[in-house]
């Protein structure tokens, strides 16, 4: 019976010194580019690529040929458990524009803008939900929820297709 517990020692030494040892050598060819591509999973990940929409407001133009999208957009952005939430207000870029007065309100942003909810009037958790979106905004998402505790709640930069 020793004997059989002195093999299995031996074996297990032996696994961990070769795993330790294929770690050291893998690690070792993640420095080399071609080789790391195919090793990380990662890796192959990065790079794809994505529509860039706008980010910025852009200048009045004459339309061309093949039409320009409007930087201009709206959101509909509402109140998950309550009718309305007066003191709730909608900062777009740092100034006070909308507030709850009723359960759905509608903003209109434009391409760049920073909107804030504000609810530290309120103690409790309030979960604002992004109900409708126009077409042409990339950002945010239909759907999104946002939850506040007496805080102020970052929507995010508006982004527009």
């Amino acid at each position: 019976m020793n004997r059989f517990f002195s093999r299995v020692e031996k074996g297990l030494i032996r696994i961990v010194i070769l795993g330790l040892l294929l770690m050291v050598v893998v690690q070792g060819l993640m420095t080399v580019d071609p080789i790391r591509f195919y090793l990380s999973w990662g890796e192959r990940m990065e790079g794809q690529s994505f529509e860039i929409p706008v980010n910025f407001p852009q200048k009045a133009e004459a339309p061309s040929v093949g039409g320009t999208k409007s930087p201009h957009s709206k959101m509909t952005i509402g109140v998950e458990k309550f009718s309305s939430l007066p003191r709730t207000k909608i900062l777009i870029n740092g100034q006070e524009k909308y507030n709850f007065s009723e359960k759905l309100v509608t903003i209109e942003v434009n391409a760049g803008d920073t909107v804030e909810i504000d609810s530290t009037a309120y103690n409790f958790p309030i979960d604002y939900k992004v109900m409708a979106v126009s077409s042409n905004l990339a950002f945010p998402d239909e759907d999104q929820i946002f939850t506040a505790n007496q805080t102020m709640v970052m929507i995010g930069t508006i982004i527009v297709k």
